[in-house]
Protein backbone atom coordinates (compact mmCIF):
# COMPACT_ATOMS: atom_id res chain seq x y z
CA UNK A 1 0.00 0.00 0.00
CA UNK A 2 3.13 2.06 0.30
CA UNK A 3 3.18 3.29 -3.13
CA UNK A 4 -0.40 4.51 -3.26
CA UNK A 5 -0.02 6.72 -0.34
CA UNK A 6 3.31 7.83 -1.46
CA UNK A 7 1.46 9.00 -4.98
CA UNK A 8 -1.93 9.80 -3.99
CA UNK A 9 -2.37 12.86 -5.21
CA UNK A 10 -1.45 12.07 -8.79
CA UNK A 11 -3.54 8.57 -8.40
CA UNK A 12 -6.11 10.99 -7.29
CA UNK A 13 -6.27 13.08 -10.03
CA UNK A 14 -5.60 10.17 -12.50
CA UNK A 15 -8.61 8.40 -10.77
CA UNK A 16 -10.74 11.59 -11.11
CA UNK A 17 -10.16 12.04 -14.71
CA UNK A 18 -12.69 9.44 -15.62
CA UNK A 19 -16.09 8.95 -14.74
CA UNK A 20 -17.97 5.92 -13.09
CA UNK A 21 -20.50 5.36 -16.40
CA UNK A 22 -17.35 5.20 -18.51
CA UNK A 23 -15.75 2.40 -16.27
CA UNK A 24 -18.72 0.88 -15.47
CA UNK A 25 -20.95 1.12 -18.19
CA UNK A 26 -21.38 -2.56 -18.92
CA UNK A 27 -22.91 -3.21 -15.95
CA UNK A 28 -24.93 0.30 -14.87
CA UNK A 29 -27.77 -2.12 -15.24
CA UNK A 30 -27.49 -3.99 -12.27
CA UNK A 31 -27.03 -1.45 -9.74
CA UNK A 32 -30.04 -1.19 -7.36
CA UNK A 33 -31.95 1.98 -6.79
CA UNK A 34 -31.87 1.38 -2.91
CA UNK A 35 -29.48 -0.25 -0.52
CA UNK A 36 -26.29 -1.21 0.85
CA UNK A 37 -23.09 -0.82 -1.58
CA UNK A 38 -19.42 -1.72 -0.10
CA UNK A 39 -16.74 -0.71 -2.31
CA UNK A 40 -13.24 -2.34 -1.66
CA UNK A 41 -10.17 -0.33 -2.89
CA UNK A 42 -12.23 2.79 -3.51
CA UNK A 43 -8.80 4.87 -3.90
CA UNK A 44 -10.33 8.49 -5.07
CA UNK A 45 -13.63 7.84 -4.07
CA UNK A 46 -15.15 8.51 -7.35
CA UNK A 47 -16.97 5.14 -7.40
CA UNK A 48 -18.39 5.62 -3.91
CA UNK A 49 -19.31 9.36 -4.85
CA UNK A 50 -21.46 8.30 -7.80
CA UNK A 51 -23.59 5.55 -5.32
CA UNK A 52 -23.77 8.48 -2.74
CA UNK A 53 -25.10 11.17 -5.62
CA UNK A 54 -27.75 8.11 -6.04
CA UNK A 55 -28.57 7.82 -2.33
CA UNK A 56 -27.60 4.78 -1.62
CA UNK A 57 -25.67 4.13 1.63
CA UNK A 58 -22.02 3.57 0.76
CA UNK A 59 -18.98 2.01 2.98
CA UNK A 60 -15.68 2.94 1.19
CA UNK A 61 -12.69 1.06 2.15
CA UNK A 62 -9.41 1.97 1.50
CA UNK A 63 -5.94 0.93 2.81
CA UNK A 64 -3.94 3.39 1.77
CA UNK A 65 -4.08 6.10 3.95
CA UNK A 66 -3.36 9.52 2.50
CA UNK A 67 -5.41 8.05 -0.65
CA UNK A 68 -8.13 7.76 1.47
CA UNK A 69 -7.57 11.07 3.24
CA UNK A 70 -7.76 12.67 -0.07
CA UNK A 71 -11.04 10.63 -0.83
CA UNK A 72 -12.48 11.95 2.37
CA UNK A 73 -11.73 15.17 1.50
CA UNK A 74 -12.89 15.60 -2.02
CA UNK A 75 -16.64 13.47 -1.38
CA UNK A 76 -18.34 15.13 1.92
CA UNK A 77 -21.46 13.06 1.07
CA UNK A 78 -23.32 11.72 4.52
CA UNK A 79 -24.52 8.46 3.41
CA UNK A 80 -20.35 7.31 2.91
CA UNK A 81 -19.01 5.73 5.34
CA UNK A 82 -14.93 5.63 5.12
CA UNK A 83 -12.87 2.91 6.70
CA UNK A 84 -8.80 2.37 6.25
CA UNK A 85 -9.70 -1.53 6.03
CA UNK A 86 -8.22 -3.96 3.29
CA UNK A 87 -8.44 -7.92 1.84
CA UNK A 88 -8.45 -10.32 2.20
CA UNK A 89 -10.12 -10.02 6.36
CA UNK A 90 -12.15 -6.61 5.74
CA UNK A 91 -12.09 -6.74 9.97
CA UNK A 92 -13.25 -3.60 10.00
CA UNK A 93 -16.14 -4.39 7.80
CA UNK A 94 -17.29 -7.88 8.81
CA UNK A 95 -17.39 -6.44 12.82
CA UNK A 96 -20.08 -4.06 11.08
CA UNK A 97 -22.15 -6.55 11.31
CA UNK A 98 -23.78 -4.86 7.98
CA UNK A 99 -24.86 -7.07 4.74
CA UNK A 100 -24.47 -4.95 1.33
CA UNK A 101 -26.66 -5.48 -1.93
CA UNK A 102 -23.50 -4.83 -4.08
CA UNK A 103 -20.13 -4.77 -3.31
CA UNK A 104 -17.40 -3.53 -5.91
CA UNK A 105 -13.97 -5.06 -6.04
CA UNK A 106 -12.54 -2.24 -8.66
CA UNK A 107 -8.99 -2.61 -9.65
CA UNK A 108 -7.87 -4.02 -6.34
CA UNK A 109 -7.90 -8.19 -7.88
CA UNK A 110 -4.67 -8.24 -9.30
CA UNK A 111 -2.99 -7.27 -5.93
CA UNK A 112 -4.30 -10.60 -4.51
CA UNK A 113 -2.72 -13.69 -4.16
CA UNK A 114 -4.52 -16.68 -5.42
CA UNK A 115 -5.06 -17.83 -1.32
CA UNK A 116 -6.14 -14.38 -0.80
CA UNK A 117 -8.58 -14.14 -3.43
CA UNK A 118 -9.87 -17.82 -1.86
CA UNK A 119 -10.56 -16.19 1.02
CA UNK A 120 -11.80 -12.84 -0.11
CA UNK A 121 -14.20 -14.77 -2.32
CA UNK A 122 -15.82 -16.56 0.89
CA UNK A 123 -15.81 -12.98 3.47
CA UNK A 124 -17.44 -11.07 0.53
CA UNK A 125 -20.00 -13.67 -0.21
CA UNK A 126 -21.14 -13.87 3.66
CA UNK A 127 -21.07 -10.05 3.66
CA UNK A 128 -23.46 -10.21 0.07
CA UNK A 129 -27.56 -10.36 1.13
CA UNK A 130 -29.35 -13.37 -0.97
CA UNK A 131 -29.75 -11.96 -4.10
CA UNK A 132 -26.75 -9.50 -3.67
CA UNK A 133 -24.02 -9.11 -6.29
CA UNK A 134 -20.57 -8.94 -6.24
CA UNK A 135 -18.50 -7.24 -9.38
CA UNK A 136 -15.16 -7.60 -9.86
CA UNK A 137 -12.88 -5.80 -12.34
CA UNK A 138 -9.84 -7.21 -13.82
CA UNK A 139 -7.04 -5.67 -14.85
CA UNK A 140 -5.15 -7.47 -17.67
CA UNK A 141 -1.33 -6.31 -17.56
CA UNK A 142 1.55 -5.69 -15.94
CA UNK A 143 2.55 -2.81 -13.90
CA UNK A 144 6.17 -0.75 -14.59
CA UNK A 145 6.41 1.16 -10.83
CA UNK A 146 7.18 -1.46 -8.72
CA UNK A 147 3.80 -2.41 -7.25
CA UNK A 148 2.78 -6.30 -6.74
CA UNK A 149 0.47 -7.69 -8.82
CA UNK A 150 -0.25 -11.77 -9.06
CA UNK A 151 -1.14 -13.58 -12.62
CA UNK A 152 -5.06 -13.71 -12.80
CA UNK A 153 -7.49 -15.52 -14.93
CA UNK A 154 -11.15 -15.41 -15.83
CA UNK A 155 -11.07 -19.46 -15.64
CA UNK A 156 -9.70 -18.95 -11.84
CA UNK A 157 -12.57 -16.40 -11.03
CA UNK A 158 -15.21 -18.78 -12.50
CA UNK A 159 -13.52 -21.66 -10.23
CA UNK A 160 -13.56 -19.43 -7.34
CA UNK A 161 -17.49 -18.60 -8.18
CA UNK A 162 -18.39 -22.21 -8.51
CA UNK A 163 -16.77 -23.52 -5.43
CA UNK A 164 -18.89 -20.76 -3.10
CA UNK A 165 -22.21 -21.33 -5.00
CA UNK A 166 -22.05 -17.84 -6.58
CA UNK A 167 -23.62 -17.79 -10.24
CA UNK A 168 -22.12 -15.46 -12.81
CA UNK A 169 -24.04 -13.12 -14.09
CA UNK A 170 -22.23 -11.56 -16.47
CA UNK A 171 -18.65 -11.66 -17.61
CA UNK A 172 -17.17 -8.63 -20.17
CA UNK A 173 -14.94 -9.24 -22.81
CA UNK A 174 -11.82 -7.72 -22.27
CA UNK A 175 -11.81 -3.98 -23.48
CA UNK A 176 -9.02 -1.28 -23.90
CA UNK A 177 -7.88 0.76 -20.86
CA UNK A 178 -9.77 4.25 -20.42
CA UNK A 179 -6.73 5.85 -19.74
CA UNK A 180 -5.42 5.26 -23.22
CA UNK A 181 -2.53 2.41 -21.89
CA UNK A 182 -2.14 0.18 -24.09
CA UNK A 183 -0.32 -2.44 -22.26
CA UNK A 184 -3.33 -2.63 -20.02
CA UNK A 185 -7.21 -4.23 -20.57
CA UNK A 186 -10.03 -4.53 -18.94
CA UNK A 187 -12.69 -7.43 -17.86
CA UNK A 188 -15.92 -7.34 -15.19
CA UNK A 189 -17.77 -10.37 -14.13
CA UNK A 190 -20.49 -9.94 -11.67
CA UNK A 191 -21.40 -12.70 -9.66
CA UNK A 192 -24.79 -13.62 -8.00
CA UNK A 193 -25.14 -15.10 -4.49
Amino acid sequence: MEFYSNNAHQLFEQYESVSFETVHQEWLSMIPDSGDILDVGSGSGRDAAWFAKKNLHVTAVEPAGELLNLAKRNHTYQNIIWLKDSLPSLSKVVYSNTQFDLILISAVWMHLTNAERKQTIAILKKLLVKGGKLVITLRHGDFNDGRVTYPLSIKELRELAKNSSMNILLETQISDDELGRGNVKWQTVVLGN
